[in-house]
């Protein structure tokens, strides 16, 4: 366990600064240490953080970093994370460590870390939130930074224990990566190293601003699909009740042989989350045809197969500028997917370089992407988060606006892909037009507009289904009187015109507490969850009364009989129907014109 209590605070009116170094040798590391930017802010800065994100590296060598680190800056809090691509100045670099220093004059720093075993997830989010808010300091907490080993422990879990506590601070990070898919993986800080673990960085300052920005840019490729059955939270067994993997066969022929996870990046899932849209990327097929993924899904969750549009992948300096422009930053911090980098490959710098005009900005490749405020925490794929830090007030002018010609060129290939992108793209939303108007054919009457039999039937499994033994259901069965006399004496199209208009009146009555159906001929039905008896016969005399003193045109006034029945827990649509068919024949044998009902 490491943890540093003190919340260290300068008084020095020195603003917030961003300093990146990328190591390769030895010499690299000396010359680092004895830069003399660094050793300027060093002297007058209060609170340090430096971060060591380092590739495929055992873990000697990064204590010695550490040891080198900590003696030359011994007030400094340093933490450390695995990578699968390390971004320097806005620019990839690969097999490196990029070292990140961030100097506060007026802020402070809390440092926190812990192992954990699987299960302990949860736990371990409220001791570290427990820790951090616990510190003796004063100092608002404007910003979290976490680090986790996602691929070892349950990062929905672990945010399960962070969610809430922190107000709208936003909470921002990585999930440990590596070059390859069986690398080693780990977090460090402050000399403690964890294959299974979290560390998480407070920002405290009243003056302190942070701005977060996530970007996506994966687009909707296939149908709609439910997620029907899952191993655990990161496994999806069935989509449609058929092996999940089997999905990626079908629509993109890619079958299970050892490239399998590098296909699988560029086309992630892509879930509807309470109105957020979250992508999720399989790494592995496993063995009983299911897919296992870096982040939590849900039983019951609407996903469909995504796609990279790289017009929209590759951020716009203008996006930028309009975002960050005002706030000028004088540090930027950038958490980007593996899956971009393969993606993107050589145009893999065309979504970072921008940063690097607005601030010095660097950051990782991830296994994962923290990104949440209060309430709603998530773990993301295929995202690129984008922190921006600024210590004091908001400059009083906006940046200088950014020639879109100092960055690299869109190549030809992404250009012919942007453009096969958006055709995928409309095609799909025409065939989701054309299914959602063949969805409402196969459950409509055509001469009413009502529900068809088909569909009131199953609307009446699931009312009966859902019900309990506080949550009422009634049926009312209705059937217009003397309605074959109508179509002798005036033909089948009045009587046609007869049935349209008592469809708009039952629609008119039933509203949103009820559906209404055409149950055959001149026989109607309504199903009215969490409506009880007595209710569904008002409901029902009321109708009544309205069909009695209708003007039906040529045929005048016309009446119609009601059965009306309350279902009982646990019986079967057969039998309730049977019941309101019933009460019905009852309704016509005393008279018609009345409404009849049935009790179970």
């Amino acid at each position: 366990m490491s943890s540093k209590q003190v919340i260290k605070l300068g008084e020095e009116s020195i603003p917030i600064f961003q300093l990146s170094f990328n190591l390769g040798s030895l010499q690299d590391l000396d010359s680092c240490l004895e830069n003399a930017d660094l050793q300027q802010h060093a002297a007058t800065s209060r609170s340090i953080l430096i971060q060591l994100l380092v590739s495929d590296t055992p873990f000697s060598p990064i204590t010695h970093l550490y040891e080198r680190f900590a003696a030359k800056f011994p007030s400094a809090d340093i933490i450390g994370v695995t990578t699968a691509g390390e971004i320097h100045e806005g620019s990839f670099t690969a097999h490196r460590t990029v070292v990140i220093f961030s100097f506060f004059a007026r802020s402070g720093l809390q440092v926190c870390s812990r192992a954990c075993r699987a299960g302990e997830e949860a736990q371990l989010g409220l001791d570290l939130a427990h820790e951090l808010l616990n510190a003796k300091t004063d100092m608002p907490i404007k910003g979290l930074l976490l680090y986790a080993t996602n691929r070892r422990i349950d990062a929905s879990g672990l945010l399960g224990g962070l969610q809430g506590k922190f107000g709208d601070a936003p909470l921002f990070g990585a999930g440990a990566a590596a070059y390859v898919s069986d690398g080693t993986l780990w977090v460090f800080a402050n000399g403690e190293t964890y294959t299974e673990g979290a560390v998480i960085v407070a920002f405290r300052g009243k003056e302190l601003e942070i701005e977060v920005h996530s970007y996506l840019g994966w687009e909707p490729l296939s149908r709609s699909m439910t997620i029907t059955e899952i191993a655990h939270s990161t496994s999806i067994k069935t989509l449609d009740g058929i092996p999940a993997a089997e999905i990626y066969e079908k629509y993109l022929g890619i079958s299970d042989n050892e490239r399998f996870f590098e296909h699988m990046l560029e086309f992630p899932i892509m879930i509807d989350r309470q109105g957020y849209l979250l992508a999720r990327v399989p790494i592995m097929r496993e063995t009983n045809g299911g897919l296992r993924l870096v982040a939590d899904v849900q039983a019951g969750e609407q996903v469909r197969l995504a796609y990279g549009n790289p017009k929209h992948i590759v951020i716009r300096i203008e996006d930028i500028q309009r975002k960050l422009g005002k706030f000028r930053p004088e540090g930027i911090l950038l958490f980007s997917c593996y899956c971009r980098q393969i993606y993107l490959q050589e145009a893999v710098n065309l979504e970072t370089q921008a940063f690097q005009h607005f601030a010095p900005s660097s950051g990782m490749y991830t296994y994962g992407e923290f990104y949440g405020q209060g309430e709603h925490l998530y773990l993301h794929n295929a995202t690129m988060i984008a922190v921006s830090m600024r210590e004091g007030q908001e400059p009083q002018e906006s940046a200088s606006p950014v020639e879109e010609s100092t960055l690299l060129p869109e190549t030809k290939q992404m250009e012919m892909t942007s453009r096969l992108a958006r055709f995928i793209g409309v095609v799909v939303e025409e065939l989701e037009h054309a299914n959602l108007e063949l969805r409402e054919m196969m459950q409509t009457d055509s001469l009413t507009g009502l529900f068809n039999r088909g569909k009131m039937d199953r609307l009446l499994q699931q009312g009966l289904e859902e019900m309990e033994d506080d949550n009422p259901l009634a049926v009312v069965m209705l059937d217009v009187d003397f309605f074959k006399q109508i179509n002798d004496t005036h033909g089948h199209l009045v009587g046609d015109e007869v049935l349209q208009q008592t469809a708009r009146i039952l629609r008119r009555h039933t509203g949103e507490q009820g559906a209404a159906g055409r149950w055959g001929g001149e026989e109607f039905l309504l199903v009215l969850p969490h409506v009880g008896l007595n209710d569904a016969v008002r409901l029902a005399e009321q109708i009544r009364s309205d069909l009695e003193q209708a003007d039906f045109g040529e045929v005048g006034r016309l009446t119609a009989s009601f059965g009306v029945t309350a279902a009982v827990l646990g019986e079967t649509t057969r039998r309730i129907l049977k019941r309101a068919d019933e009460a019905l024949y009852a309704a016509k044998h005393e008279g018609r014109n009345r409404v009849v009902a049935y009790e179970g």
